[in-house]
């Protein structure tokens, strides 16, 4: 009797050392700051402004203001540039 509690005893020994246990597997959560570079857009550069002459012209007692041709074609040439670079920074915002 004391032989098969022995045997007994040495064979559930023997076969759970022989059994491979797998290790326990533990996830940690590690938060890793990453750098996202980003693409800027370009930004074009403000139009350069042209200076033009304006006349003030005194008409039956009350000021006018008054533009030759040249100098109206210099404000209207820097009024299109603005305009026109406003709009592509609307567009680049977009």
């Amino acid at each position: 009797m004391k032989k098969t509690l022995f045997l007994t005893c040495l064979i559930a020994l023997a076969s759970s050392c022989g059994v491979k246990q797998e290790p326990k597997i533990v996830y940690k959560y590690i938060e890793k700051p990453v750098y996202v570079e980003c693409q800027k857009p370009v930004i074009p550069e403000k139009p350069e402004f042209q200076p033009y002459q304006i006349f003030r012209v005194q008409f039956e007692g009350e000021y006018y203001y008054c533009v030759n041709v040249v100098n109206a074609r210099v404000i209207s040439e820097n009024w299109l540039r603005y305009k026109n670079w406003c709009e592509s920074l609307e567009n680049t915002l977009k």
